[in-house]
C-alpha cells in the first residue's frame, strides 16, 4: 500500500510540473492513467477497481473537476482493463498500446457522456475528436514506452 501512495504522490508531481511540458499542441498525456494500467497489469480487477476509485477520487480533488466524475470512471477503467489483461497477452508492446489506447477513449468518452449527463454544453462528436482521441493515442505512447521499461514482475508489488 505504501508503494502505491508513493507511486500516486509521484505521478501527481510529474502530472503537474512535466506533463505540461511535453504537451504538443496543447494535449498532455493522462499519468494517472498510464499508473492504473501498470497497475491494472499486476493485479486483479476487484483490486483495480478500488485503485481506480483512489487515484480518480485523488485526481477530482486536485483538479476541480466533479467530485466523483474521474473516481467512476477510473474505477471502471481500472476494473476492465485488469479483466482484459487477462485474455490479451500484454507482455507485446503493440497490444499494450491498444489496450491503453481503448481505455483512454473509453476514459474521455466516460467523462464526456457523464458531463453531458449534467448539462455541460461541450459537443460529443468534436470533443471526442479533436481532446479525446488525441490524448488517448498520446497516453498509449507515452504508456506503452514506459511500462516497456519496466521489468516483467517488477511492478508485481505496487499493490
Amino acid at each position: 500500500m505504501m508503494k502505491f501512495l508513493l507511486a500516486l504522490f509521484c505521478v501527481c508531481l510529474l502530472q503537474a510540473a512535466v506533463a505540461p511540458r511535453l504537451a504538443i499542441g496543447g494535449v498532455q498525456p493522462d499519468l494517472f492513467l498510464i499508473l492504473l494500467f501498470g497497475l491494472g497489469l499486476s493485479v486483479g480487477p476487484e483490486l483495480a477497481a478500488v485503485a481506480g476509485f483512489l487515484i480518480g477520487l485523488y485526481q477530482d480533488s486536485l483538479s476541480g473537476a466533479p467530485l466523483g466524475l474521474n473516481a467512476f470512471t477510473l474505477s471502471l477503467i481500472g476494473f476492465l482493463v485488469s479483466g482484459l489483461s487477462q485474455q490479451v497477452k500484454t507482455t507485446q508492446p503493440a497490444w499494450r498500446f491498444a489496450l491503453l489506447c481503448v481505455a483512454g477513449l473509453l476514459s474521455g468518452l466516460i467523462t464526456l457522456l457523464l458531463l453531458r449527463f449534467f448539462h455541460a454544453p461541450r459537443p460529443l462528436a468534436s470533443a471526442l475528436l479533436w481532446t479525446a482521441l488525441p490524448g488517448a493515442l498520446y497516453t498509449a505512447m507515452l504508456g506503452t514506452g514506459l511500462l516497456g521499461m519496466v521489468k516483467p514482475g517488477a511492478d508485481k508489488g505496487l499493490a
